[in-house]
């Protein structure tokens, strides 16, 4: 199976992709499914699963959520395979929240210099993985070095198109053996995952913009 693990909609403020455009678009690049991560949102969700059910599309609930530390944004993780909504953005709340329904906490990103990032590397024992490969990194290198540190460490790792319009899903996905929800869980967690993908054109960073001012409605 082929999974996107790195998805917006158009509850993110700043992408504006329709539930049910990404459901068109996973059919139309022959992926299995995707990670919904919005930013600090779990709104998409009543809407997108009852359409991916519908198409035959794994959907694994979870949101990218910003966390801070004295009032400072210290990183971004994506929390999957989530029940309900982390509403806090304090670490400590958030591992418990992450632990008491048995969500995997994912470094996004991790070394991208024009986005926020995890400076403490002295935190990352507490989650799960890490992203390898986001489409969105304007350089290959920041997806490399990624890489590097997650085979020197054995952290489980994941891909993922980051995408915020229709036309980036499926830029970056993970390939595993199975067919269930709980099986991509253990394939990550187990490290038997393939990462594939490409980056995406810098300029596909203006719609990011023109949603965020409100210039277009979702599409």
């Amino acid at each position: 199976m082929k999974i996107d693990l790195h998805v917006h909609s158009q509850y993110s403020k700043d992408a504006l992709s329709k539930p049910e455009s990404i459901i068109k678009e996973v059919q139309k690049k022959g992926l299995s499914g995707i990670a919904i991560t919005d930013h600090n949102t779990v709104e998409c969700w009543p809407k997108l699963l009852p359409l991916a059910k519908k198409a035959g599309v794994l959907v694994v609930k979870g949101e990218e959520l910003k966390v801070k530390e004295h009032g400072k944004t210290i990183g971004e993780l994506s929390a999957l395979f989530m029940q309900e909504d982390i509403k806090s953005f304090e670490l400590p709340e958030i591992l418990d929240a992450a632990k008491r329904q048995d969500a995997l906490l994912i470094i996004q990103h991790p070394f991208d210099l024009f986005r926020k990032r995890w400076k403490r590397m002295d935190y990352w024992n507490k989650f799960q993985g890490i992203e390898v490969f986001n489409s969105r990194c304007v350089l290959n290198s920041w997806n490399k070095k990624a890489m590097k540190f997650a085979r020197e460490h054995e952290f489980s790792a994941t891909a993922g198109s980051d995408a915020h319009v229709p036309q980036e899903i499926g830029n970056a996905f993970i390939e595993f053996e199975g067919e269930s929800e709980e099986e991509l869980r253990k394939a990550i967690l187990k490290r038997k995952v393939v990462i594939a993908g490409k980056l995406s054109s810098p300029l596909i960073h203006v719609f990011s913009t023109i949603a965020k001012l409100h210039l277009i409605g979702p599409i």
